[in-house]
């Protein structure tokens, strides 16, 4: 997987969750960005706890969430 589709994946994923929560309480666009910063939190504590060798796929996940 592309670090632009495991970025997009986090952000729908997290959509998902925060819809099922609130519901249609807040516009789209509102949604998409908390599930970013959801996504970049989670990514920010693989990147700083993970145990694993391609630390630098999920650095790039990162820059491509930044840039959605």
């Amino acid at each position: 997987m592309t670090r632009e589709e495991k970025a997009k994946k986090l952000i729908s994923i997290n959509s998902l969750v925060i819809l099922t929560v609130i519901g249609n309480k807040l516009p789209m666009d509102e949604v998409k960005e908390i599930a970013k910063q959801c996504a970049l939190i989670a990514v920010d504590e693989l990147i700083e706890h993970g145990n694993y060798d391609n630390e630098w796929y999920w650095q790039e996940v990162k820059s491509e969430l930044q840039s959605l």
